[in-house]
């Protein structure tokens, strides 16, 4: 099957709610934001079946570093008569307090909201469901997220809960049900805030400070605690000693780990607080502010929405593709230094940053003349990138752009493809340059807006990285996105531990948190206002809000990764110009591809050619070229380049490789994308036999032992002559159904489980947090007759045909109970393992992942993608994180009813 061209394209529109200051025209968080020396860190330890409901807990209760209280928090009603003694000999034997769950809840709210301290857990979101006695949807600003009761008062405060991701969430106090302010107060028109709290997760600043993610186990070994996690079998079975050891090590573990990241935190020398660190973008807004720069918003509040409305259609983010298909082919796999900072700082754009808004001009003979002019050697010259600080809007006629399509008929995704359209679209400049450099064809424009910067704001301030006067920075004075790179460099060369922090800060300053928008799904439509990139405005109802970050400035973004995606661009033409080919490139990276025709020595030489073309263009003081050789292209622990190979089968699904001497593949670096979202099937302790052991630890390849494993048989394949045929006959676990784990993170997904906790208690129920297991239906190929669909009874005429059955089960480690619990989350009915996909079966295709964006990208095709040609007739409108924008009227959750735009635009 091969899909032709999509016919209807999408390009992002910018939304806001009338009457509603986006979050970064307001000031920051206002009045003092220190929490006292008290803290309170907990921990529970759960039932193991699907209800995973506290048996018993240990909490310490500290005045600073000083421990005031310790003890142990149990769930009578969860425990056995043997247990419930068992935890009080143990209390008594350490001198430890004892705890009911009501009891500790009052002294959570006792610590946490009276005395305005810190509540510290290790994943706090699941250990706060476990010790609640109820939980709701919160309102307001935690929308789709959960409320949670500690007490049935209501002049107590609720617990809300947001996830974010995997590694954060939002947590505070909800406004209690009772007057905190005094009546003498309230005579003379003050209030008394309420108390949001200081919840400070260590998973979350862990993973934000180092950018990894870990376990409580990990951590501690990363961080090198005197404390570190134990090991226990005792889940689930009686309360012992060994067992209460074991849950009170990891409550001083944490506290340990947190006391160790909050040295780490205080070396950056920041007034932002630690419980407000989320991520690696929040310790970047925490810098900027640090040197009070204020955000676009906040200087230019009245920045025209219809200009947001042009800028936003040109953000298409980095560039994923595959051009030689499941061909292995020898490879210079190559990287260019901090892209994003690089890009920045060549179209010096540090000045919008800091500047006092920005101002806008229409330069279109300009622009076009630019176009018309512009060479290859041009952008060898640091000169010509600030020139590119422009938007232009054309009638696209076969040009080479960033095309948004469902090229699979599904699912939107970009491709670089010709593009033929009757509708004038948006983009940067530097995609049209990137066009032209590529087909030889110029863009011709129909209009160019250019910018510049407002003056530098006032009251911007040096810093002092890390508290030190060598690492310090002006922004005033410096293009500090350069200037971190320039201190990581020098610090990598001191052997300075540092480096990684301030990679992270640059990082997390110089792209992202500019293009920064958050979706609320609202329970029922509410008024917006969209702006197309033809300047119209449209006034309507949605479900999907979306609310722009707090350093929100879409004209950087936009600019950033249009460069970014020229540079790519650009290599991709520097190799063909050196008879080189390309076998995938990645947002930063090329794989460029070693033709047979050319020997090995010529092959390298070309390639040095392409990496030295970028010398010229270094912004930095540490001299050589911004594309650089991977250390992967390198044999293991020598500076001798060695035979490099790769195996691509789709954007972002690539692994590459070196041979033994008898031509077995070695597995250097591999995606596990596509693969991410299973359980393990089998662990390291458990891998076949007759498989290598990886070369290098799995974190550096970037795969699970599986996954590696995965990979392996792939490549073998391929080189074998039979690329269509993988076996996954080589560890029995393939044979079993396969599992994928989820935790309920909103009230929209813990719904799955509501017809397994209907009739149920508290106690018993499936709670928010906890984790549940997804699985697959047989269907199409892999469906015996009947399986994987659901039939219902009809009154009249034939039975009415619903969709595929939707598997989920309460979650346990052992699999084959989850599996024997699975039910269709929509009918409750269950469902039979005969009617679940095995792993092997889910895998089938994965050595066949199609490039659909692309010609030649199908299940089969092997060889080059080609790009389409698209010719569109209507375009869409999406947002930044929602897959539409407009009435509410789809499941997704927002509109469907055709809305049309001055100019033609759909939403």
């Amino acid at each position: 099957m091969t899909l032709t061209s999509p016919s209807e394209i999408f390009v992002r529109a910018y939304t806001e709610k009338p009457e509603k200051k986006p979050v970064g025209a307001k000031g920051g968080f206002k009045g003092d934001d220190t929490p006292s020396p008290w803290s309170l860190t907990f921990d529970c330890e759960t039932t193991i079946d699907a209800a995973q409901s506290l048996r018993v807990g240990v909490f310490q209760l500290r005045d600073g570093d000083e421990l005031e209280r310790e003890g142990l928090i149990y769930d009578a009603a969860q425990l056995s008569p043997e247990d419930a003694q068992a935890i009080e000999r143990f209390a008594d034997a350490k001198t430890l307090e004892t705890l009911t769950t009501e009891e500790f809840r009052r002294l959570f709210l006792e610590v946490g909201y009276d005395l305005r301290g810190r509540i510290i857990g290790f994943n706090l979101p699941f250990d706060i469901s476990r010790i609640a006695i109820d939980h709701g949807p919160a309102r307001g600003s935690m929308r789709g997220g959960f409320s949670f009761g500690l007490t049935p008062w209501k002049s107590d405060p609720r617990v809300r809960v947001k996830h974010l991701s995997a590694r954060q969430a939002l947590i505070d106090f909800a406004r209690p049900g009772k007057q905190e302010t005094p009546r003498g107060m309230r005579k003379k028109g003050m209030k008394t805030p309420y108390h949001r709290g200081y919840f400070l997760d260590v998973k979350t600043l862990a993973a934000a400070l180092t950018s990894r993610s870990f376990s409580l186990g990990g951590l501690c070994d990363f961080l090198g605690t005197a404390t570190r996690k134990q090991e226990t079998e005792e889940h689930g079975g009686p309360i012992t000693g060994e067992y209460l050891d074991y849950a009170r090590a990891d409550v001083q573990a944490t506290w340990e780990c947190y006391q160790s990241l909050d040295a780490r935190y205080a070396e950056h020398g920041l007034e932002t607080q630690d419980h407000r660190i989320l991520s690696e973008a929040s310790i970047g807004k925490a810098y900027l502010k640090q040197m009070e720069i204020q955000p676009l918003l906040a200087c230019q509040p009245d920045t025209p929405r219809d200009l947001f409305g042009k800028i936003m259609p040109s953000y298409c983010g980095g560039r994923a593709e595959v051009r030689i298909r499941r061909v292995p082919t020898q490879v210079l796999y190559c990287d260019f230094k901090s892209m994003y900072p690089t890009v920045s700082a060549l179209m010096r754009l540090w000045p919008f940053v800091i500047g006092d808004g920005f101002k806008t001009f229409d330069a279109t003979a300009e622009t076009q003349g630019f176009l018309d002019a512009v060479t290859l050697d041009d952008l060898q010259d640091k000169e010509t990138w600030p020139r590119l600080r422009a938007l232009v809007r054309l009638k696209p006629d076969g040009d080479l752009l960033p095309v948004r399509a469902r090229y699979d008929g599904k699912i939107n995704t970009i491709g670089l493809n010709h593009l033929t359209c009757d509708e004038p679209l948006w983009c940067t400049l530097a995609d049209c340059v990137a066009s032209k450099m590529l087909t030889g064809k110029t863009p011709q424009i129909e209009e160019a807006l250019k910018f510049e910067p407002g003056p530098p704001q006032s009251g911007l301030q040096p810093i002092d990285l890390f508290g030190k006067p060598e690492f310090r920075v002006d922004p005033k004075a410096d293009d500090v996105f350069t200037r971190l790179i320039d201190l990581r460099d020098e610090a990598k060369r001191n052997k300075d531990p540092v480096q990684q922090a301030i990679k992270i800060v640059a990082n997390s300053t110089s792209y992202g948190i500019f293009i920064e928008v958050n979706r609320d799904d609202a329970p029922k439509p509410e008024p917006l206002d969209v702006y197309g990139p033809d300047g119209g405005a449209l006034s309507t109802t949605s479900t999907a809000i979306e609310q722009p970050g707090r350093y929100f400035h879409p004209l950087l973004g936009a600019l950033i990764t249009g460069a970014a995606r020229l540079m790519l661009a650009l290599s991709e033409r520097l190799a063909a110009d050196q008879g080189l080919g390309w076998v995938f490139c990645d947002t930063d990276s090329l794989a460029m591809a070693w033709p047979e025709e050319m020997d090995q020595e010529a092959f390298l030489k070309r390639g040095a050619q392409v990496i030295a073309w970028y010398e010229g263009l270094n912004p930095y003081r540490k001299p050589g070229s911004i594309l650089q050789i991977e250390d992967v292209n390198y044999r293991l622990g020598s500076c001798e380049i060695e035979p490099l190979y790769a195996f691509a089968i789709s954007a972002k699904r690539y692994a590459l490789y070196n041979l033994t001497s008898d031509g077995s593949p070695i597995l250097r670096k591999a995606s596990a994308h596509g693969l991410g979202h299973l359980r393990p099937p089998y662990g390291e302790d458990n891998a076949p036999k007759n498989l290598p052991n990886p070369v290098a630890s799995l974190p550096q390849i970037g795969v699970a032992r599986w996954q590696h494993d995965i990979w392996i048989k792939i490549i073998e394949a391929a080189l074998g002559g039979t690329p269509h045929q993988v076996p996954l006959d080589y560890h029995p676990a393939f044979q079993t159904p396969c599992v994928s784990r989820y935790g309920a993170t909103s009230p929209r997904l813990l719904k799955w489980m509501e017809k397994w906790n209907g009739g149920k208690d508290y106690a018993a129920q499936i709670k928010p947090f906890g984790f549940l297991t997804a699985l697959t239906a047989r269907t199409g190929l892999f469906a015996e007759p009947g399986l994987g669909e659901i039939v219902e009874p009809s009154r009249r005429g034939r039975p009415k045909k619903r969709a595929e059955s939707k598997p989920v089960a309460p979650f346990d480690q052992d699999h084959t109970i989850a599996v024997a619990n699975a039910f269709d989350r929509e009918t409750g009915h269950n469902v039979d393992v005969t009617e679940l996909k095995t792993y092997a079966e889910a895998l089938a295709q994965f050595h066949l992942s199609t490039e659909d964006k692309f010609e030649n990208g199908d299940f089969f095709d092997i060889g080059e993608t080609r790009r389409r040609h698209v010719v569109a007739k209507s375009v869409g409108l999406i947002g930044k994180e929602a897959n539409k924008v407009g009435p509410t009227g789809e499941p997704d959750p927002v509109a469907s009813a055709e809305v049309t735009f001055q100019g033609g635009a759909s939403v």
